[in-house]
């Protein structure tokens, strides 16, 4: 993407949004909890492989 900040800014809050429905809608399922737990972990991940590429490039 062209600007890297705003998508950062989706980013983070697609992060929000993700972790707010993770205790809002509760699942009993032992391999749901384990995917939404994963996806959780490859957002931030990925979150923040991105901010530190972009303070690196703008810092």
């Amino acid at each position: 993407m062209r600007n890297r900040k705003t998508w950062l800014y989706i980013k983070a809050g697609l992060i929000v949004l993700f972790t707010i429905m993770i205790f809002a809608m509760p699942v009993q399922d032992t391999f749901r909890k384990w995917l939404r737990f994963g996806m959780l972990t490859l957002f931030v991940a990925s979150f923040i492989i991105d901010l530190t590429r972009y303070k690196k490039n703008n810092g």
